[in-house]
C-alpha cells in the first residue's frame, strides 16, 4: 500500500524511519556536513517513501540568499518587456537564480505593491522598470536595506541605483531629423505618459531634430499618449483627423506605433502617401508589414542582461557609487518613412 505525504511530517519523523539520528537525517537532508553514503541514501529513501518535501525557503534563508530575482515591468503583455525578460533570465539563470515577474501597470502604487510583495518573498534582489521618475524613494530604501535595485529603460538620474538605459534623446533626433530630410516639415508625435522618464527625453530628440532644422516646435503637433495600445489609436486620432493634419508621425513607444497603425487604417489614410510613420523600438511585424515599418531599434534583450550582470555583481559583493549605462539605438529605415517630398 502506497504511502501518502504526512501533514506535518518533519526531521525526526525521517530519521525514525531510516533508523538514524535526527541530527544525521538533519545533514542529509540539508546537504550539509557529513554524513555516510549508506546513511544517506537510507534518509533519501525514507524522505521520499514518506512524501517529505524540503522548505526551500527556510533553507534559503539558513543559507543567505533564496536564489531569487524580482522583475518589475509595466506591461507584461508589451513584447518589449517580455523581451527584457528575457534578456535578464539569460544572464541571471546561468547563475542559478530563477526570476520572478511582476506587472506594474505603470501605476506607482501597483509598482510599490510588487516590489514590497516580491521583498516579502526575500528576492535576493530587484530590476524594475520604475513608472514615475518622481518618486523611486522606496527602491532606494529596499537597497539600503540589503536588497541590490537596477533600474532599467527610464533614465532617473538623481536616483542612487544602478541603471540601464537607452540613448533616447539621440534615437528620437535621428528618427526625425530623417523624416526632415525625405522632405516633411509638419511633423506630429506621440509620446507616453509624461511621469515615465524615457517619454521626456524622447520629447526632447524630437525637439532638437527641429531646431538644428530651423523648423518651428508646435505644441499643437504633440499629443500625449499613453501605455496602452488603445491609447496610442487615441492620440493618432486626435492628430490626424484634423484639416491641417501632419504629414508624418514619429510615435515614441512601441505600442504608440501599433495604435497609430490601428487609427491610420480607421481613417482610410495610406502609409507613406498620406501619412509617414517612424516608431521608437522595433517589433516582430514591423519589417512584413506593407510597407514595412522605419524604427529606432534598441537593443532590448541586451537591456536586461546587462540589468542582470550589474544585479549579479551587486549580489557578488560589488561596492562603489551607482553605475549608469547607456545603450545606442540605431535607425532602420523601410518603406513607411517614404521618399523624398516635394
Amino acid at each position: 500500500m502506497a504511502i501518502l505525504p504526512s501533514v506535518g511530517l518533519t526531521v525526526s519523523d525521517i530519521a525514525s524511519a531510516a533508523g538514524v539520528s535526527q541530527a544525521t537525517a538533519a545533514r542529509a537532508l540539508g546537504n550539509y556536513g557529513s554524513v555516510s553514503d549508506g546513511a544517506r541514501e537510507k534518509v533519501l529513501e525514507a524522505a521520499n517513501r514518506l512524501g517529505y518535501r524540503r522548505n526551500e525557503l527556510a533553507a534559503a534563508l539558513v543559507a543567505g540568499s533564496t536564489q531569487t530575482i524580482g522583475l518589475v515591468v509595466g506591461d507584461i503583455e508589451n513584447p518589449f518587456f517580455a523581451t527584457v525578460a528575457r534578456g535578464v533570465a539569460d544572464a541571471v539563470e546561468v547563475e542559478g537564480h530563477t526570476l520572478l515577474l511582476a506587472n506594474s501597470d505603470e501605476d506607482l502604487e501597483r509598482e510599490r505593491h510588487a516590489v514590497e510583495a516580491l521583498r516579502s518573498r526575500q528576492v535576493d534582489g530587484l530590476i524594475v522598470a520604475s513608472s514615475s521618475a518622481e518618486d523611486v524613494s522606496f527602491l532606494e530604501s529596499a537597497s539600503s536595506s540589503g536588497t541590490p535595485v537596477v533600474l532599467i529603460d527610464r533614465p532617473m538620474p538623481d536616483a542612487e541605483l544602478d541603471t540601464v538605459t537607452v540613448e533616447n534623446a539621440a534615437g528620437a533626433e535621428a528618427a526625425v531629423a530623417h523624416l526632415i530630410e525625405v522632405g516633411h516639415r509638419r511633423i506630429g508625435v506621440l509620446t507616453d505618459q509624461p511621469e515615465i522618464a524615457s517619454a521626456g527625453e524622447r520629447l526632447e530628440g524630437y525637439r532638437a531634430a527641429l531646431d538644428r532644422a530651423g523648423l518651428e516646435f508646435d505644441e499643437e503637433l504633440v499629443v500625449e499618449g499613453g501605455p496602452s495600445q488603445e491609447d496610442g489609436r487615441r492620440g493618432t486620432l486626435k492628430l490626424l483627423d484634423r484639416p491641417d493634419r501632419p504629414t508624418a508621425l514619429f510615435t515614441a513607444s512601441n505600442l504608440a506605433t501599433y495604435g497609430a497603425l490601428s487609427a491610420i487604417a480607421a481613417l482610410g489614410l495610406t502609409i507613406p502617401d498620406d501619412v509617414a510613420l517612424v516608431g521608437f523600438d522595433d517589433f516582430p511585424l514591423a519589417e512584413v508589414l506593407a510597407p514595412p515599418i522605419t524604427v529606432v531599434s534598441q537593443p532590448v534583450s541586451q537591456i536586461g542582461q546587462e540589468a542582470g550582470r550589474l544585479l549579479l555583481e551587486r549580489l557578488a559583493g560589488e561596492q562603489g557609487p551607482p553605475r549608469r549605462v547607456r545603450l545606442k539605438t540605431e535607425l532602420t529605415v523601410r518603406g513607411s518613412s517614404g521618399g523624398p517630398r516635394s
